[in-house]
């Protein structure tokens, strides 16, 4: 999943099959945090027991509001759209309910991958090509409809069209590797490989087997859509809910508020909770104003969180004080920063190595933070994923090696290259950073392209973008290394907007490897052969220049309970978040 271009410089399926490197850090209202890996490997319900309603959350109360603080609006509400990890953070926990979800623990013990609008995780046969789901009894939306499966179903159809092309492409992909259904813009709702026999029955029967398509299936791209309520792109403001809050009212750009859905019934859902009445969303505060806002805890932001990390300048002081460090939400995740390297316009693999030689990794870690929101990088798999493994394809220490890379230019002078960042004051630093790197010697010329974090996704996920480095993160959308290796880049994939593939490289070999390792049956043989990929590609191409491995390092207000670290987002969990008394 992509980060948010707003906390992109701090920080699918941000987890492994054994997460051991995945902390959670628990907040019990009293001060408790604790580091808990998650070193189990996940839980698969698939014989429908996840227990509903969810257990209770001792000490927790009902009432009061939950205020969260994030610098800019979302990018996208329409649940075919959303792909960045803040808005599925928010939207798989409050908005929206899909064929599966996954259970977090706030103590730190395994992953629980459940039903949620479906009984279980999916009966699949056929050797994994089909897979069949049942849909609960008494789940509806908020005007009290119904829903149906054929609403899962024309949700899908529009993740082939224009409402999905900032969304996940794993399904469509999946379900009709040519593309040639294009949604229901024209009144076509015969999605390959979908069939509904009746309203509680769906089934997906795929070309290839898919033996991950239970974790796919968690995010929203198996949410429901009413089709009698698809208002196209201003379903991005009018968007229907089907979990336990719906929108009461917004201002663009400014805040938005949640309230509960009455029509939710907890009995129906493992995961999710209702203790507060509402959460609010202020869209105004940069990194420096939450961290200063939440230090404080005063008024409202005594029950805020926040979504961007603690600010730079204060993580020694909020790290030194008693009371304050037992409000940190903290730990490691699955996020890898990069800057991408537009291979359509910067062709040459010698200036892409000297890129990587040069970087100032030691300068770019301490800009953010330090080692409490970010440790250097230097692969393309994260260190959860199923088969990593440590290598420095281009070492030139912490600060960088302006003579290798040199060496590697042999000479070469290159023009002026565009850096395109989210435009915050987080972003900013990091760019400038990067820039102050690459420039030490005159080694590049780098113009700084600040990019409005509504916009920032869709521009630099379109094929003819001006952007000649992009800077970026990503977390694998489930645990295996095709999840970040084959997201990235797989030429094949490449399409004219929407791109998760943004250093825009297309070789056949890697193609090739790529579709082989994914229809690989044992998974756990497969991984080591992602590992030695990962090398391959940068050592052979250098699409990127890995950055850093992102840390959290957040804080929430005094009179927050039942916050913790997803391990799935880098955001604090909201399912089971309430109002202290």
């Amino acid at each position: 999943m992509r980060h948010s271009s707003k906390i992109l410089a701090v920080g699918l399926l941000a987890v492994s099959l054994a997460a051991s490197a995945c902390g959670t850090t628990t907040n019990d209202g009293k001060g408790n945090n604790k580091p808990n890996p998650n070193a189990e490997p996940i839980i698969i319900d698939t014989k429908g027991e996840a227990v509903t309603p969810a257990p209770d959350v001792k000490g927790a109360t009902k009432g009061g509001t939950i205020l969260w603080l994030e610098d800019g609006e979302f990018s996208h509400f329409d649940p075919n759209q959303m792909y960045s990890s803040d808005e599925l953070a928010v939207g798989t926990h409050l908005m929206y309910r899909m064929l599966t979800t996954f259970v977090e623990d706030p103590g730190g013990g395994p992953l629980k991958l459940v039903g949620d609008l479906a009984t279980n995780t999916g009966v699949q046969s056929e050797g994994g090509k089909k897979w069949t789901y049942t849909l609960r009894d008494g789940i509806k939306y908020e005007d009290g409809t119904p829903i149906t499966s054929k609403d899962i179903k024309y949700g899908i159809a529009r993740q082939f069209g224009a409402q999905g092309a900032q969304g996940m492409q794993y399904i469509p992909d999946a379900l009709d590797p040519k593309r040639e259904y294009k949604g229901p813009a024209d009144g076509n709702l015969n999605v390959p490989g979908i069939a509904t026999p009746d309203d509680k029955t769906i089934i997906f029967t795929f070309p290839e087997a898919h033996p991950e398509f239970p974790f796919i299936a968690a995010y929203p791209s198996t949410a429901p859509t009413p089709q009698g309520k698809d208002t196209k792109e201003k379903y991005e403001d009018t968007w229907v809910a089907s979990g336990p809050y719906k929108r009461k009212e917004a201002k663009k750009d400014q805040y938005m508020i949640l309230e509960r859905n009455p029509h939710w019934d907890p009995k129906t859902d493992p995961a999710r909770h209702q203790y507060v009445d509402q959460f609010k969303f202020d869209w105004t505060p940069n990194r420096q104003n939450q961290t200063n806002r939440i230090k404080a805890s005063q008024g409202e932001d005594a029950f805020a969180v926040m979504s961007s990390q603690v600010n730079q300048a204060d993580i020694t002081t909020v790290a030194n004080d008693p009371e304050m460090s037992k409000r940190v939400i903290d730990g490691p995740t699955p996020f890898v920063t990069y800057m991408y390297i537009n291979t359509q316009r910067v062709p040459d693999v010698n200036v892409r190595r000297a890129m990587n030689f040069a970087m100032n990794r030691d300068a770019y870690v301490k800009a953010l933070g330090g080692v409490k929101v970010a440790k250097p990088a230097t692969t393309l798999l994260a260190p959860i994923v199923p088969g990593y493994q440590n290598y420095n394809a281009y070492d030139g220490g912490v600060s960088g090696d302006l003579a290798k890379a040199k060496q590697a230019l042999n000479g070469k002078k290159v023009e002026k290259l565009s850096l395109c960042f989210g435009n915050t004051p987080t972003g900013t630093i990091a760019a400038n950073t990067i820039k102050e790197s690459l420039s030490r010697e005159g080694l590049f010329d780098i113009v700084l392209n600040p990019i409005d974090t509504k916009t920032y996704s869709d521009t630099v996920g379109k094929k003819d973008t001006k952007c000649d480095l992009i800077s970026n993160g990503w977390a694998q959308d489930f645990p295996d290394g095709a999840a970040t290796l084959r997201v990235l880049f797989d030429g094949k994939q490449i399409r004219a907007e929407g791109n998760q593939t943004l250093s825009y490289l297309d070789v056949p070999e890697i193609n090739d490897e790529l579709a082989k390792l994914s229809l690989e049956a044992d998974r756990k043989a497969a991984a080591p052969k992602y590992a030695a990929l990962d090398q391959k590609l940068m050592k052979d191409y250098a699409p990127v220049v890995p950055l850093t491995y992102t840390q959290c390092y957040k804080l929430v207000g005094s009179k927050v309970g039942g916050a913790y670290l997803s391990p799935l987002y880098n955001q604090v969990n909201l399912t089971q978040v309430y109002v202290k008394a």
